[in-house]
């Protein structure tokens, strides 16, 4: 599941509190996150928007910090997330998956548990010879799943709706040797609060998720173009920026607050280790504005491949054959 900068200026909710990083982890909703083969391509699960596949994988944990501002410029609250997600294939091309996070904070100090997100996500094409896949989701938030109003950090008391696409390409089929290792992939989505407006007033803006990676692998070069030395070879060094931008049901801006339409996100590069069997990813986040964050924060992750680790039983579709696997 994957972080999206979130405005702190949405009113007095629990995005008001929770870091840009942190809200990263949920685009409005917990995105699931798994690392995904077409063909001989394998595109890691990246730590800022969620990859174009379906797999069985359980992430945990997924962790990030990021420090913020306060509107005059001070140093405002540092900020944790610490959140899972599992997700299942139905079929080869389909797939549930449900997560949520554990965030806390000091300067001042606050703790609480997010809502509980959902998703189902289908790949209706893919071209294993040219790298290249497109899927989709729907995503559903449930309001007060986490976390009770009275906590120093409540849930959110409302439910929000996401509408993703993703997609990825390898460069694999490019004549240029020095070309093949690149990939990259997207992300856009849309979020619809199911409450417009809050019991004291606040507005639950609409909001549009955006970003991309560019992928250098070593484990494809290693395996299609040149040797790498061993200590490299499986490693996908990364750049990848994601944002997010209210375009709905905004809230007036208020004297000594951050305006409510601005656009808030974090880019910065990230690093991918691929076993056989896991993922193990860190990445450095840059704040693009002092809405997203006061200076760098930090994400990393640790992805079991279920599919891969036990195909014959939990890592195989609930019906029909699974995905068939290229040779990384």
């Amino acid at each position: 599941m994957k972080p999206t900068p979130i405005p702190q200026a949405l009113g007095r909710t629990r995005k008001t509190h929770v870091l840009a990083a942190c809200a990263a982890l949920s685009a409005g909703a917990f995105q699931a996150q798994a690392h995904t083969i077409v063909g001989d391509r394998v595109f890691p699960a990246t730590l800022t928007i969620d990859d174009p596949g379906v797999n069985d994988e359980l992430a945990l944990p997924v962790f990030s910090y990021m420090p913020s501002a306060n509107p005059d410029g001070s140093p405002g609250s540092f900020n944790y997330s610490m959140g899972w997600n599992y997700q299942k294939t139905i079929t080869a091309d389909l797939a549930f998956s449900i997560g949520n996070e554990f965030d806390w904070q000091t300067r001042p100090s606050a703790q609480g548990w997010s809502d509980i997100t959902t998703q189902l996500q289908y790949v209706p094409w893919q071209d294993a010879k040219h790298e290249a896949i497109v899927s989709v989701a729907v995503a559903y938030t449930f309001a007060n799943t986490g976390s009770p109003q009275s906590a120093s950090l409540p849930s959110d008391p409302f439910s929000t709706l996401t509408f993703n696409v993703y997609g990825g390409k390898g460069f694999g089929d490019v004549q240029s040797d020095w070309i093949k290792p690149f990939a990259i992939t997207g992300e856009f989505s849309t979020n619809f609060p199911m409450t417009a407006t809050n019991a004291d007033g606040s507005l639950n803006p609409t909001t549009i998720t955006y970003g991309a990676s560019l992928q250098y692998s070593l484990l494809y070069m290693n395996s299609h173009v040149a040797e790498a030395p061993e200590f490299f070879r499986n490693l996908i060094p990364t750049v990848e920026a994601i944002f997010t931008t209210p375009v709905g049901n905004l809230s007036p801006d208020m004297p000594g607050q951050f305006p409510t339409n601005v656009t808030t996100g974090v880019v910065g590069p990230s690093v991918y280790y691929i076993g056989r069997y896991f993922e193990v990813g860190v990445m450095a986040q840059a704040p693009i504005n002092k809405e997203s964050g006061s200076h760098f924060g930090a994400m990393a992750i640790l992805d079991i491949f279920l599919d891969d680790l036990a195909p014959s039983t939990i890592g195989k579709p609930l019906f029909g054959p699974p995905q068939a696997r290229g040779s990384y």
